[in-house]
């Protein structure tokens, strides 16, 4: 049997991320850039939306940082999607972010007060409520900056979920829009619609188990520029606790998560 296409793309939005697309990546053309405002998203859903899709193969969509962030090169992250045989591989780096908190929208509210409410009152609205508050993610479901290769099953899924968003995003100006687009404070002020449609796959992954996932080691790859990466071994023992919380579902392993947290954040 031969092997799985992997399809891996890189996106240029100027003359200079043009030039610097790394080899090994197909380009995913964003030179004219209609959408500023939806950063990577939009040139991923009209690539999602108008071209065919081989369901056999795999598919990924990287920024121009993805090399810098992950220290991967696009044969690597080849060889590791063809070994790991799952349906989503995961190549997401800052592994203290993603350690360190519950989940990823945790992590999102603690740099953006509201963000779970809105993305809440989204979920509600379109017919797909979820725990926001109560969901526990480790390694094999956290996904920042839409670094993954997946099945065409799973980008459709995806696609699904983040059309819902942009529906709201781009009607009628009512209060919920204005909670999905209120400013952050990331630099340009990018809207808040930016950053819960990157957590969009971390949401699927958990709340619907039948996915296969591989989670590239993300220890290996750079961590955030705040003051959670000076503490690499209580981050490596968080994520553990997470993992073995939702492989047994002992409450014990988030007591200790949480007492880890504490004693962590007196620090």
């Amino acid at each position: 049997m031969s092997e799985p296409a992997v399809h891996l793309y890189q996106i240029a939005y100027s003359p200079a991320t043009l030039a610097a697309v790394e080899p090994g990546y197909a380009v995913l053309d964003n030179l004219a850039n209609p959408r500023p405002d939806w950063y990577e998203y939009e040139p991923m859903r009209r690539f999602l939306l108008q071209r065919p899709l081989d369901d056999s193969a795999y598919y990924g969509f990287f920024s121009p940082k993805f090399g810098a962030k992950t220290q991967l090169t696009a044969a690597q992250v080849r060889a590791t999607v063809l070994a790991a045989g799952a349906d989503v591989v995961l190549f997401s780096p800052q592994p203290d972010m993603g350690a360190f908190f519950l989940n990823v929208f945790e992590q999102g509210e603690t740099f953006d007060p509201g963000l779970i409410d809105a993305y809440s009152a989204f979920l509600d609205h379109v017919g797909r409520p979820a725990p926001l508050r109560q969901l526990v993610m480790d390694s094999r479901q956290i996904v920042f900056s839409n670094y993954f290769v997946a099945r065409p099953a799973f980008w459709r899924e995806w696609l699904a979920l983040n059309e819902a968003l942009w529906a709201v995003c781009e009607g009628p100006p009512t209060p919920l829009q204005q909670a999905l687009t209120a400013p952050t404070s990331y630099p340009g002020a990018a809207q808040r619609k930016v950053f819960l449609q990157e957590r969009a796959a971390s949401l699927l992954l958990t709340v619907q188990p039948r996915w296969r996932t591989y989670a590239a080691n993300p220890y290996t790859m750079g961590w955030s520029a705040s003051r959670l990466r000076e503490h690499p071994a209580e981050a490596v023992m968080s994520d553990a606790l997470k993992v073995a919380w939702r492989e047994q579902r002992f409450p014990q392993y988030i007591d200790a998560f949480c007492r880890l947290r504490e004693r962590f954040a007196r620090a």
